[in-house]
């Protein structure tokens, strides 16, 4: 087997497990009275740590390198805080207060966001597809939620609030580390900030107030948030992004939301009508939209049939 389809798959089974962390998270919100924030301090707290064990025994001291200088300790601080712990502590309350499909697509607004943030950065209006592309995904987003009857939202307003705060924290996910991954391995930041990001939510809701009554399915689910649902997706998908082009990598993505919607819908007994779903297929697009070079493959298509 090829090496590039070995990262597509890798790239792929990432965004399942990420989507599967998402449904087992909505199911332990559903059995037991769990405190959202401390299931996500210990995924974070526990997965980062072990993630920089692992590195530790690959790369020695050099994992404390990205605290070395100034700039660099800064921007992993704010990108465990700002990155990292946002989106993961805001999805995770979408799901709380919803559904997992519903977080999961909410958060796949990530890309339009950081077209939107880098616009207002640079005060450049975004190129046509792009502009399209934001139409559409807000088209999405009001069919999902009301179902095409604006007087009646068939989402909590608290899901659909803290699902489009999750997606401003994936686009502070994605933009606040580029420095930091220009020079350090990616999987070290990523450690870094998973393991910040829980000792910042531990502030919050500290990781020994348990939550009563947890029994051994409870544990195994946990187990496999902080193992399966976090560390090894996390490494999957850096270690694809290597040799898969950026375009590829976010087509992926859209794994993710039709995981968590297909599990939701078949097995937990989420109901999505017609109308959201046309709402889902439109914010999913916009991802297609924003990877592909869309606008340069109609430029050639004019050029031949002129």
């Amino acid at each position: 087997m090829e090496r590039k389809h070995v990262n597509i798959i890798f790239g792929g089974l990432s965004a399942i497990l990420f989507g599967i962390s998402g449904i087992l998270a909505s199911v332990l919100f559903q059995r037991i009275n769990m405190v959202p924030e401390w299931l996500v301090g210990m995924r974070m707290f526990w997965s980062g740590l072990l993630l920089i064990l692992v590195l530790a025994c690959k790369f020695g001291g050099s994992i404390f390198s990205i605290w070395y200088r100034k700039a660099d300790a800064i921007l992993i601080i704010l990108f465990g805080v700002i990155g990292v712990l946002l989106a993961q502590s805001s999805f995770f309350l979408s799901v709380y207060f919803g559904n997992a499909a519903m977080a999961t697509i909410l958060q796949s607004l990530g890309p339009t966001i950081i077209i939107i943030l880098l616009s207002i950065f640079y005060r450049k209006l975004p190129v046509r597809m792009d502009t399209v592309s934001i139409i559409i995904a807000l088209i999405g987003v009001f069919l999902l939620v009301t179902n095409g009857d604006i007087g009646h939202l068939k989402v909590t307003t608290q899901a659909l609030f803290w699902g489009i705060i999750s997606a401003f924290g994936v686009a502070a996910y994605t933009l606040i580390p580029r420095p930091l991954l220009q020079q350090h391995h990616a999987l070290l930041v990523v450690a870094w900030g998973l393991l910040i990001g829980g000792i910042a939510e531990n502030l919050i809701q500290p990781l020994w107030h348990i939550p009563n009554n947890l029994q051994v399915i409870d544990w195994s689910m946990i187990g496999f948030i902080i193992i399966g649902g976090t560390l090894v997706p996390y490494a999957l998908y850096v270690l694809s992004l290597c040799h898969l082009a950026p375009t590829t990598a976010s087509l992926l993505g859209i794994i993710e939301p039709l995981t968590a919607t297909l599990i939701s819908v078949t097995l937990l007994g989420v109901q999505l009508l017609p109308v959201q779903m046309i709402g889902v297929c439109l914010i999913l697009s916009t991802i297609i939209l924003i990877s592909l070079p869309v606008e340069r493959i109609v430029e050639k298509f004019l050029k031949r049939r002129a």
